[in-house]
């Protein structure tokens, strides 16, 4: 940023960069320096002034106030409001002014200024109708909606609500992707949330089920309950535009000069960019007529089992809930907030990830999530539909009440939501394959390091550096036992040079019931679409086999394992959920997915995956598997198997999934 600026100030032309200015501001707030972002702004806000340039200081002027906000003055920012809103309209910028009051009534509200809240609001609304404005008009919906129900007046919420939800079926009619889809679902969270908050308080659970379902898991349901994109005719303009980005990212394997790295960076975004509106027409085609799909509580009731409880959360302020479900009965459990939650989540996740003892917060979490639900003791298979930083949270973790890990008491097992679930169980029963187990391994050859393919990662785009990506020695171990232990005869299994994108794709996949990868993951908060697996180059493909690619595939498997760092992760988008790897893979055609929170240690997912697969081979589900791994392992090594070697590989999707072995001989010698 400090670049941008001083760039933009040696061409006239760009006469003021007020987007840069915030920018830098909203850098230094997340590094909790809000003096320094709020002089940069005022700084900015007088240059703007100098230009006259009005609506530029109102927006200067509301970020201003989101600091105020931010650092408890509520009076200071409702003033900068006040003088930001007067600026916008004075310039025309209705839709500027419709946002500021959004933002009015928010800080209105939290200080019990109600009655100008709503009248804040009711400006706003009008403001946007006249207007059509169709982002900013549902939000203003749901805040009025919001402050009436805590009034109780729980019909002129509901009502108001209606009409936001009805204008955001048109959004999400219109999206482009499954990833433009998550990002509307995560601008519009204010939204569902004070639908979730109403039906809350009136603690109808079919109605809060609906209000969840909503939005819950929606880009991962409309791509299973449409046409497979892999079905879809690739217009030739795609076809080549993909290949002309494929030979610009096998320059960027090539070259070692930053400057032409940048360069060819920005040839790669320019590409996608014109590729856009052709993959856009794209996911149109694979749109089916008529209705979508939404499933009733009942459905759900309908497909669980009489051993299996469901529990999906939901996490706002000031209460959170949790909605507890069985085949038989359905009830509506209220939580803690959704900061005291958090509070609670951060500890446990920083002891976690350094190798402390999270005992204590394990306790405490689970205390408040699930200590006085009696389910628990007549239920054996824990399904969760997580929200928000519960995504995070290995539930295998947490203690029952007499001190246990749920790890010894149950199997676990996450949905994105009962919508998906309903529809992974409702399939059409799957054919005999006639290949069992794909098994690959990226390690690389020779001298240790990793795939060339991790040249094309950029920082830019990535959440990782490349250069410190770890060797994988026990990959291509792993990936042969698979092998051995499932299909002893006839399995495919791809090692090193021979594990290539190319090679991948050439592999009749629809045909596998097992694909194991044993390679790295590198997730990407910024562009979820470009989440891959690294694999090896070769001719035309980079060896990056990103999120919009998997989607692509057809694939007809019972199981997909990433046996790799950070593919179960991912930025969250609101009540759509984490943007990870295992999306793409069930909409491709995978039933059940397993994934790993976070970083892999290479020996211990050895030792893991080999005993995992063992238990499948004499028949035992999915998600029961690889909960009796990991007791295996922590009898086996005990104190050394620390919960963060273990604790972050979960089971998604329908775990109650079984993969047999086709040699059971070969599987007990393995």
């Amino acid at each position: 940023y400090d670049r941008a600026l001083k760039v933009a100030s040696a061409v006239p032309e760009l006469q003021f960069p007020v987007m840069t200015y915030v920018g830098r501001s909203n850098a230094l707030i997340k590094l909790e320096r809000s003096d320094e972002a709020d002089q940069i702004l005022k700084h900015a806000g007088e240059i703007a002034a100098r230009h006259g340039a009005r609506g530029y200081q109102a927006q200067l002027l509301t970020q201003q106030a989101i600091i105020a906000h931010q650092q408890a003055q509520p009076d200071r920012a409702l003033s900068l409001l006040a003088q930001a809103g007067d600026l916008a309209r004075a310039a025309g910028g209705n839709r500027l002014v419709a946002e500021i009051a959004l933002n009015t009534a928010k800080i209105q509200r939290e200080h019990n200024r109600v009655t100008a809240a709503d009248q804040t609001l009711r400006e706003g609304i009008q403001i946007a109708r006249s207007m059509e404005e169709r982002l900013l008009l549902p939000r203003l919906l749901a805040g009025l909606a919001d402050l009436k129900s805590s009034q109780r007046r729980y019909s002129e919420a509901a009502a108001l609500l209606d009409e936001s939800a009805e204008l955001m079926e048109g959004l999400f009619t219109s999206a482009s992707s499954p990833w433009v889809q998550s990002r509307l679902v995560s601008g519009m969270d204010e939204v569902f949330l004070a639908r979730i908050r109403l039906e809350g308080e009136r603690g109808e659970i079919s109605r809060m089920f609906a209000a969840i379902e909503q939005a819950r898991g929606r880009p991962l349901l409309e791509l299973l309950v449409n046409r497979p994109l892999s079905d879809q005719r690739r217009p030739q303009e795609l076809r080549d535009g993909e290949r002309q980005i494929a030979t610009l990212q096998r320059k960027l394997l090539q070259t070692v000069d930053r400057r032409e790295r940048r360069r060819l960076l920005d040839q790669i975004f320019n590409a996608e960019e014109q590729l856009a509106p052709i993959s856009t027409a794209l996911f149109d085609r694979s749109r089916r007529a008529g209705p979508r799909t939404r499933i009733a509580l009942r459905d759900l009731q309908r497909v669980l089992t009489s051993d299996e409880l469901f529990l999906q959360f939901a996490l706002t302020e000031p209460r959170s809930y949790v909605l507890v479900v069985t085949k038989t009965s359905a009830r509506l459990q209220r939580l803690p907030g959704r900061d005291t939650i958090r509070g609670q989540i951060e500890p446990l996740l920083k002891k976690l990830h350094s190798g402390e003892d999270v005992s204590g917060d394990a306790a405490g979490l689970a205390g408040i999530l699930v200590g006085s639900m009696p389910e628990l003791a007549t239920r054996r298979r824990l399904l969760v539909s997580p929200d928000a930083e519960l995504h995070h949270v290995p539930f295998e973790l947490l203690t029952t009440g007499d001190g246990r890990l749920l790890l010894d008491s149950h199997v676990v097992s996450y949905v994105p939501s009962g919508s998906v679930l309903a529809v992974l169980r409702s399939d059409k029963p799957r054919p005999a394959s006639s290949r069992h187990v794909l098994a690959v391994s990226a390690s690389p050859s020779g001298t240790p390091g990793v795939v060339p393919s991790a040249k094309a990662v950029s920082r830019s785009v990535y959440d990782l550096d490349p250069a410190k990506l770890r060797p994988l020695p026990s990959a291509d171990d792993e990936a042969r036992s698979v092998g051995r232990i499932l299909d002893a005869e006839g399995a495919t299994v791809l090692l090193g040079e021979r594990a290539t994108e190319a090679e991948l794709k050439r592999q009749p996949l629809a045909q596998f019931d097992v694909l194991h990868f044993a390679v790295h993951g590198i997730p990407s908060t910024k562009f979820p679409a470009r989440a891959a697996l690294l694999l090896h180059p070769e001719g035309s493909d980079d060896g990056v086999l990103q999120a919009r690619e998997i989607l692509m595939l057809r694939l007809n498997a019972e199981l997909v394992t990433l046996s790799a760092c950070d593919t179960g992760s991912g930025s969250v988008h609101g009540q759509d959920g984490a943007a990870s790897l295992v999306r793409p893979f069930i909409a491709a055609g995978a039933r059940t997915v397993v994934a790993n929170l976070w970083t892999a240690d290479d020996t211990f997912s050895l030792t893991l995956m080999r005993e995992f697969y063992r238990r499948l081979a004499t028949g035992a589900d999915i998600a029961t598997a690889m909960r009796d791994a990991k007791v295996h392992m922590l009898k086996s090594f005990g104190s050394q198997a620390v919960p963060r070697l273990w604790s972050g590989v979960l089971v998604y999707g329908d775990g109650g999934g079984t993969v047999s072995a086709t040699k059971t001989t070969e599987s007990r010698q393995e």
